[in-house]
């Protein structure tokens, strides 16, 4: 068999960069198809015989009781207070590696993606205003703020072929920015009134593992046992429970428990104890386990504390996250019941017209006129590849709005009509953007994207 050459030094560096990104991708690409599979599924419960069982199914009360504790609440509030902070906790750790290691971790990588960002928050939700002042609906407005990570990455994937691999790191950068203003609107602008009991113990859950981190405490069972305490207290306190997997995902420590650089002194002497042990065993299986369990067992632990807790966190749950919780949340959140849909009334409504035009409108020209800002003050610059084109592009496809939409609109207009149209107006704008997305790739010079 003819060997494979072996690539250049530098070659092989890029290839272990990408290649985290690149796996990232597919994930994205492969949890957005399967939302949007999970999605029609709702959306044809909800509208066909099967209605009542839906809904039925999306309220079934769930609850847990402890003594004189109990905790009860619909399936639908469990997915979206409960399963949803394990989404927010692994954004949390996204969000964090970001800022230390990745495209936002100098200012000059960070700033184009971040206006970009917050041009896409803004002219969304001054559309939204606009359409929506003085009315009760106004409380919308960070609706159209949002980025659907998964499914934007997933059209663009489509497209992998001819756009720039510069150009999917900046969509990346720009959603993983959109989550952390998204995560903040829901902080300062959708809380309830705070329990200051609820609060304290939160603070005193929080301070506790703080405490453990600067420690070296490195019992996961603890930590989780506080993380648990901690989100029950926000879920009580007022604040969104979902914040506390956020901040809980700040907390994940990025550097490995082992120093890299001394790892091979410390193995040394293990796998000589190892080989020596297997040397003098028996033949059978059972002695050599036997000799050797123990050394395997510490060999097991420096691979593991070699490696970034939160990059193994991000690892072991990002599947789950992807292929579980956010598709339960479209399968109790997304079966939006149309009733006697008038189509006359959806567009005349303000919330349907703030959130279809501030997701596919404002959505694309907020991220073009922001970037533009950001490089004509020298602030930024294109990243090598991408053309002013290809920022339209990606603009137009942060227009996905639908999982952290409708998640705010939840919080902001609950099951109104208003909530309604706006859940109809996240599945509508969210359509258009992706089909504008995909026919506006396909006009782009392959030719230039060559590097």
């Amino acid at each position: 068999m003819k060997r494979q050459p072996k690539l250049p030094a530098a070659a092989n560096a890029v290839k272990k960069i990408m290649s985290p990104i690149d796996n990232f991708m597919h994930l994205e690409a492969s949890s957005g198809i399967l939302l949007l599979f999970v999605t029609a599924i709702a959306l044809y419960l909800a509208n066909s015989s099967f209605h009542e069982a839906y809904e039925h199914f999306i309220h079934t009360p769930i609850g847990i009781n402890f003594g004189s504790f109990e905790l009860k609440m619909g399936l639908q509030h469990w997915v979206n207070d409960a399963l949803m902070a394990i989404f927010f906790f692994v954004v949390g750790m996204e969000i964090k590696r970001e800022l230390v290691i990745g495209e936002l971790s100098s200012p000059k990588r960070a700033a184009l993606p971040m206006f970009a960002a917050l041009g896409g928050m803004v002219a969304p939700a001054l559309i939204y205003t606009f359409f929506n002042i003085n009315t009760d609906t106004i409380s919308g407005w960070g609706i159209p703020m949002a980025t659907d990570i998964a499914f934007a990455v997933g059209v663009l994937s489509l497209m992998s072929k001819r756009v720039p691999f510069s150009l999917k790191i900046f969509l990346l950068a720009l959603a993983i920015v959109d989550d952390l203003g998204a995560v903040l609107v829901i902080a300062f602008f959708y809380t309830e009134e705070l329990s200051q009991t609820a609060f304290a113990v939160a603070g005193g859950s929080l301070g506790l593992i703080i405490l453990m981190l600067f420690s070296g405490i490195e019992k996961v069972v603890i930590y989780i046992i506080l993380g648990l305490v901690f989100w029950l207290a926000v879920l009580q306190s007022g604040i969104h429970a979902t914040i506390a997997g956020v901040i809980l995902g700040f907390l994940v420590p990025l550097e490995p428990i082992f120093n890299k650089k001394l790892l091979p002194g410390a193995l040394k002497p293990l796998l000589d104890d190892i080989h020596d042990k297997i040397d003098k065993a028996a033949k059978s299986s059972a002695e050599l386990n036997e000799a050797a369990h123990h050394e395997f067992m510490q060999l097991k632990q420096f691979a593991e504390g070699a490696q970034s807790p939160l990059e193994r966190t991000i690892h072991s749950l990002h599947y789950w996250v992807g292929f579980g919780i956010m598709p339960l949340f479209a399968l109790v959140n997304a079966g939006v019941h149309v009733g006697d849909f008038q189509v006359n009334e959806f567009i005349s409504h303000p919330v349907s017209m703030g959130v279809v035009l501030g997701l596919f409108l404002g959505k694309p020209v907020g991220v073009f006129l922001f970037s533009y800002l950001a490089v004509k003050l020298k602030i930024s610059s294109l990243p090598q590849g991408v053309t002013w084109y290809h920022i339209l592009c990606a603009g137009t496809l942060a227009g996905i709005g639908f999982t952290m939409a409708i998640f705010i609109s939840n919080l902001a207009l609950g099951v109104s009509v208003g909530g309604t149209n706006s859940k109809l107006g996240i599945l509508l704008a969210s359509v258009l953007a992706s089909i504008a997305g995909l026919i506006m790739l396909g006009f782009s010079k392959s030719e230039s994207h060559k590097s």
